[in-house]
């Protein structure tokens, strides 16, 4: 039986700014209610291809490796695709990062038997998508329902986003949701599988989610996973839990309350910028935070006013109350409480910084490396800029799906506080 291969390149806008400035060619934050247009250029999104001769044929951009052909760009208008299985003679066998995105007006796509390898946010906003479906004989994915999946039902890598219905259960099998998955979907109400591990870049941005609950198991969640989803006002985080990506809950308006626990060592840059958030509790255990990932609105210039911060004398969460660098004109002047009494520090005289070292949140400063040379920055209306590649992180995981027991771990304890309010 044929190995599926997947590839995943992470979902983001490439765009060049002046002097590593501010500015941003898109402004309007995307919503799965309004119906505005996505923040992402479909021009923007890139895979290892392009550095290949790109060719063209009919309605498609392609590369080729050997004989097999990549493609990079569908430049059709028809509202039924079935892509073919050669293209000038060449077999078809991989859809490239952002083959189909925005593409609005497709309504159904077809994947050829050929086919056995998917790149990331290939049908990411395809707003009116309906279905996606195989041809007979492909045995590298397989539909349930309506939805994409790889073979063995691990990887979740496309919900059509003009689905009928508000609510869906994702199945028991999957392990992985896929680069934007879900985003800008109508889906008020997930239902997600224990056994679940990552959820990855932009997987439900922007969707229509009223609530989340998370199965314990998860371990990772990537950048922008849920940014802009604004009817979320409260998140129980996975007990299991290690790293926030940047991003990941940016712009979540109604977010009120937060709770995380001990098993968590990293939140990146801007992880709950412009949030509904007026307090946090940070757990000991977290050794990096990243640049604005608390207390900030969605411009990471503007601070939240009186914003608090719980957590232990010593720990990452007080030094980030003053964490400042004035390389990058950042500076934090937070109220700091300690978890173990009920006095209310001033954070200029009693946060210390860690000397001689990088710390935490200055390793996720304003422009942060991400794998193979991926720079990024958050700026206001939701927009991540990368220069570079995006980190292919498919590898990675398959390790630690081979060597991670969840069950076999101690329950972390909350991070929590008493009221002294």
């Amino acid at each position: 039986m044929k190995h599926t291969k997947i590839v995943l390149l992470t979902a983001a806008v490439v765009m060049m700014t002046q002097a590593l400035g501010l500015s941003a060619a898109a402004e309007e934050e995307t919503s799965a209610q309004s119906g505005e247009e996505s923040v992402i250029d479909a021009d923007s999104l890139s895979s290892d291809e392009s550095s290949k001769e790109t060719l063209t044929s009919g309605d498609y951009s392609y590369t080729l490796d050997g004989d097999n052909a990549t493609i990079t760009k569908y430049n059709g208008s028809e509202t039924a695709v079935t892509i073919p299985d050669k293209l000038d003679g060449h077999t078809v066998t991989t859809l490239g990062s952002g083959t189909f995105a925005t593409k609005d007006m497709i309504t159904s796509i077809t994947i050829p038997a050929t086919v056995d390898t998917i790149n990331s946010s290939c049908f990411y906003g395809c707003t009116v998508l309906e279905q996606v479906s195989l041809a007979e004989g492909n045995t590298a994915f397989t539909v349930t329902d309506g939805v994409l999946f790889s073979a063995n039902g691990e990887d979740l890598i496309v919900y059509p986003q003009a689905m009928e219905g508000t609510s869906y259960t994702i199945p028991d099998t999957v392990r992985e949701i896929w680069t934007s998955a879900f985003s800008n979907t109508k889906l008020t109400d997930v239902t997600f599988p224990d056994g679940l591990l990552y959820i990855d870049d932009w997987a439900f941005a922007s969707s229509a989610l009223t609530s989340l609950d998370l199965p314990d198991t998860v371990t990772e969640i990537g950048q922008y996973a849920f940014a802009y989803c604004t009817g979320i006002s409260e998140i129980d985080m996975p007990k299991n839990l290690e790293l926030i990506q940047a991003a990941a809950f940016a712009g979540e308006t109604s977010l009120t309350k937060v709770t995380f626990y001990d098993s968590l060592t990293d939140i990146q840059m801007a992880a709950f910028a412009g949030t509904g958030l007026k307090e946090v509790t940070i757990p000991e255990s977290v050794s990096t935070i990243g640049f604005c990932a608390f207390g900030y609105e969605d411009d990471m210039v503007t601070k939240v006013q009186d914003f608090v911060i719980y957590g232990k004398v010593g720990s990452q969460a007080e030094a980030y109350c003053t964490a400042e660098d004035s390389e990058n004109d950042y500076s934090n002047n937070f109220k700091f409480r300690s978890v173990m009494s009920e006095e209310v520090s001033d954070t200029e005289n009693t946060a210390v910084a860690v000397e001689e070292t990088e710390s935490g949140w200055q390793k996720y400063g304003k422009w942060i490396l991400l794998g193979a040379g991926a720079l990024v920055l958050l700026i206001g209306g939701g927009v991540l800029i990368f220069a570079g590649g995006g980190k292919q992180k498919k590898s990675g995981k398959a390790a630690k799906k081979d060597t991670q027991s969840v069950e076999s771990k101690e329950e972390p304890e909350a991070a929590d506080h008493e009221d002294t309010k």
